[in-house]
C-alpha cells in the first residue's frame, strides 16, 4: 500500500473549510462582536488618558462611527479589485487559478481583518452612547486605531498575493511546492526493481456498486478503509474511476469480487470523496495538468509567450525527478497477509511522461527556446533515472525529433532546435544528470 490511510469524513472536513470563504472571515466578526462587548467593560480607573491622550466621548462616537463606514467601503473595494486580479489572472494563465485563491489563507484572513474594525465600531457606539465615560471612550478609540493598523497590515499582504497570481514564476513555484508535498503523501516508497511490475489477478463478473452522489469529481479515496471492507468480507474491490477522473450519478464507481452479499454498499460508496474540482490531495498529476495548462496557454498564438512555456518545464522537471525514484504502485492494495483486496487504476512513469510532455510539444515545438529546454529536461531524466525507466524518457526525446523535423523546414534551424538548453535559449546543458538542479532521488 502506497497510500497513507486517510479518514474521509476528516478530508470533507478539511476541504469544506478550505474552499469556505464564510468560516474564517466569520471568526474575525465574532471575534470582533465580542471585542466590541468586552474592551469598554476592561478599563480601571484613572484619569481616562492613554499615553497622555484623551477624548471626550462625544469625539470618540465621531471616530468610530468613521471607522464603521470607512471599513465597510473599503472592504467591498478591496473585494471588487480582488476579483478582478482574480478574473484576468484566469484568463490570463488558467481558471485553476481561481481555486488556488479560494483557498488562500491569506485573502480569507485579510477579509476578516477587513471587517472586524467596523464590527467592532458598531458595537462599541451603542456602549459609549450610554456611558459617557472618558477614559472607556479613549480605551475604545485606541483598540479601533491598533485594529485600523492591522487593516493596514493586512492589506499590504493582500497585494502582494494578489500580484503573486500575476507572475509566472510564483504560480509554478506554488505549484511545485503542492505537488511535492502531494508526491511525498501518495508515493512515500522508494523505487525498487519490482516498483513497476505489474500484477494479474484473474476476475470475472463482480457486482458493480453504483455512485449515488452529484456530480463531480473522484478527489480522494480512503484507501485505509477501503482495504478494511475488503479485507473483513474477504473479497476483492475494483475502483473504477482514477483519482481526479469525473464522477456522473449512476455510473459503476466499485465493483465487488467474492461474496459480495456481506459488503456494507452504503460504507463503501463513503470510502469515495467526490469534489468540486481537482485537488493535490491524491492527486499529484494534477500539479503537472495545471503546469501544462498554463504552459499551452502562453504558447499560443494569441499570447506567445514561450519563456512562460520553458518556465513551466522547470516546475515540470523538479516533479519528474522526484517522481522517478519512487514506487508509483502496481495498481494494488494488499491487506497485512498480502492478499490482494483493492485494484485501482494508477498512472505509469509512461503516463505522467505523456501528461507532462505531449501537449507542450504539439504547441512549441515551433519555438526554439521550447524544444532546446525539452531537451535538455529529458537528457537529464534519461541519465538519472532509474534504467528501467529509461527507455520511455527516450521514446520521448524522439517524438520530440519528430516534431522538430515537422516544424522546421531548414537543415540550420533543426540543428539549432535540436541543441539542449538549460534555460531554453542562451545557456548550456548539464552532461551528467546526477548534477542537474531539482533531482531528488528519494
Amino acid at each position: 500500500m502506497t497510500f497513507k490511510e486517510r479518514t474521509g469524513v476528516c478530508f470533507r472536513l478539511r476541504e469544506a473549510i478550505a474552499r469556505s470563504w464564510l468560516i474564517i472571515p466569520c471568526l474575525y466578526l465574532v471575534a470582533a462582536l465580542a471585542l466590541g462587548r468586552i474592551v469598554p467593560g476592561l478599563v480601571g480607573h484613572g484619569d481616562g488618558s492613554i499615553f497622555g491622550l484623551s477624548m471626550a466621548p462625544e469625539s470618540a462616537r465621531g471616530v468610530l462611527e468613521a471607522v464603521a463606514g470607512g471599513m465597510i467601503t473599503f472592504t467591498g473595494l478591496v473585494v471588487s479589485v480582488a476579483v478582478v486580479v482574480v478574473v484576468f489572472g484566469a484568463g490570463q494563465y488558467t481558471p485553476r487559478l481561481v481555486l488556488r485563491f479560494r483557498r488562500d489563507n491569506v485573502v480569507k484572513n485579510s477579509l476578516g481583518i477587513f471587517i472586524a474594525p467596523a464590527i467592532y465600531a458598531l458595537v462599541c457606539l451603542e456602549h459609549i452612547s450610554r456611558s459617557g465615560v472618558d477614559r472607556e471612550a479613549t480605551f475604545t478609540v485606541a483598540v479601533a486605531v491598533l485594529l485600523l493598523v492591522a487593516a493596514v497590515v493586512a492589506f499590504f499582504a493582500l497585494v502582494a498575493r494578489l500580484l503573486d497570481l500575476l507572475r509566472p514564476r510564483r504560480l509554478y513555484d506554488q505549484l511545485r511546492k503542492g505537488g511535492e508535498h502531494a508526491i511525498d503523501e501518495v508515493y512515500p516508497l522508494a523505487w525498487t526493481e519490482d516498483a513497476d511490475a505489474q500484477d494479474e489477478v484473474p476476475v470475472s463478473g463482480g457486482l458493480p456498486v453504483y455512485y449515488r452522489g452529484g456530480e463531480g469529481v473522484l478527489s480522494a479515496l480512503d484507501l485505509g478503509r477501503l482495504t478494511e471492507i475488503a479485507r473483513r468480507n474477504d473479497v476483492l474491490i475494483e475502483v473504477t474511476w482514477r483519482i481526479g477522473g469525473y464522477a456522473r450519478a449512476g455510473a459503476p464507481l466499485f465493483i465487488v469480487y467474492g461474496d459480495d452479499d456481506t459488503v456494507d454498499i452504503a460504507s463503501l460508496r463513503k470510502t469515495a470523496v467526490v469534489a468540486e474540482e481537482r485537488t493535490l490531495t491524491q492527486d499529484p498529476a494534477f500539479a503537472i495538468r495545471t503546469t501544462v495548462d498554463i504552459a499551452i496557454r502562453a504558447l499560443s498564438p494569441a499570447v506567445n509567450d514561450p519563456t512562460t512555456g520553458a518556465q513551466a518545464l522547470d516546475t515540470i522537471e523538479s516533479l519528474l525527478s522526484r517522481l522517478a525514484f519512487r514506487n508509483l504502485g502496481s495498481g494494488f492494495l494488499r491487506d497485512v497477509e498480502g492478499i490482494v483486496r483493492v485494484a485501482y487504476s494508477a498512472p505509469t512513469w509512461g503516463d505522467l511522461l505523456d501528461l507532462s510532455f505531449t501537449e507542450i510539444r504539439h504547441y512549441g515545438s515551433g519555438s526554439h527556446q521550447i524544444t532546446r529546454r525539452m531537451r535538455s529536461l529529458l537528457m537529464i531524466l534519461s541519465e538519472s533515472c532509474p534504467p528501467p525507466r529509461q527507455k520511455q524518457v527516450n521514446r520521448q526525446l524522439e517524438l520530440l525529433d519528430e516534431a522538430i523535423e515537422r516544424n522546421f523546414s531548414s537543415a540550420s534551424e533543426r540543428e539549432i532546435a535540436r541543441l539542449p538548453d538549460h534555460i531554453g535559449l542562451g545557456g548550456g546543458h548539464s552532461t551528467s544528470g546526477r548534477s542537474s538542479p531539482g533531482q531528488t532521488p528519494v
